[in-house]
This record gives C-alpha cells, sequence and structure tokens, in this order.
C-alpha cells in the first residue's frame, strides 16, 4: 500500500492538488481497504500502485480543491490556482481503464462532473 507521504508527492507533484494531511492519510485508509481485491484480480505492484495513488487522489480531491496554476519566487512571491476543470473526469477515466476489475469504483464513486441526461419521449 502506498503511504500518506507517497501520496501527497503525487496529489503535489503530479496534480498540483494542495490537500491537508489528514484528508491525504483518511483517502489513504479507505484504499487500503481494497488492497486485497486488487491482489485477488491478479494486478501488478506497478498497477497496484497507479491505482492507489489515482484513487486517493479522487477521494482526497473530493471537494473541488484549489490546484496550483503557476508560481514564482525569487522574492516576487507569487502564485496563482485554477479551482475547476476536467483534470480530474480525466484521472476518473484513466483509473477504470486501468481498473478493469473495478476494486475501488465503489469507494471513488461515479464523476459527479458527467451529466445526467433526461428523455422525454
Amino acid at each position: 500500500m502506498i503511504s500518506t507521504a507517497q501520496a501527497q508527492q503525487y496529489l503535489d507533484q503530479a496534480l498540483g492538488i494542495t490537500v491537508p494531511t489528514f484528508v491525504v492519510a483518511a483517502a489513504v485508509e479507505q484504499v487500503e481497504g481494497a488492497e486485497p481485491a486488487m491482489v485477488d484480480a491478479g494486478y501488478t505492484d506497478a498497477a497496484m500502485v497507479m491505482i492507489q495513488c489515482m484513487a486517493v487522489a479522487l477521494i482526497a480531491a473530493a471537494g473541488s480543491p484549489r490546484r496550483i496554476n503557476a508560481q514564482c519566487a525569487p522574492s516576487g512571491a507569487s502564485r496563482s490556482f485554477k479551482y475547476t476543470d476536467k483534470d480530474l473526469t480525466a484521472l476518473r477515466r484513466a483509473l477504470a481503464a486501468l481498473d478493469t476489475a473495478g476494486t475501488v469504483s465503489d469507494i471513488v464513486g461515479p464523476d459527479p462532473v458527467a451529466g445526467t441526461l433526461f428523455l422525454v419521449v
């Protein structure tokens, strides 16, 4: 299972998402329960790490956290953030493609951005 530090590193460096450590720890704990199902599904260690990272990211980012858009420093310190875009939807698609057995689908849940289509006939 990935550690909280590894999950925090993935969120920060790969996704640019700022999430409090206690939220990441809770998300890691939730995803940890799915590890036996991943082993039963025959996933490789590498696939399990990727699935765990993506699932933790989706759970921890559920509240639409701010994402670092740009930052500067040598002391004209500046940071800009973006708050919504479709990156998390793309991450859900990548997770679904990797986790074909659906081991974390109940934990991650459906994409809240995906539109509902109502037809009146």
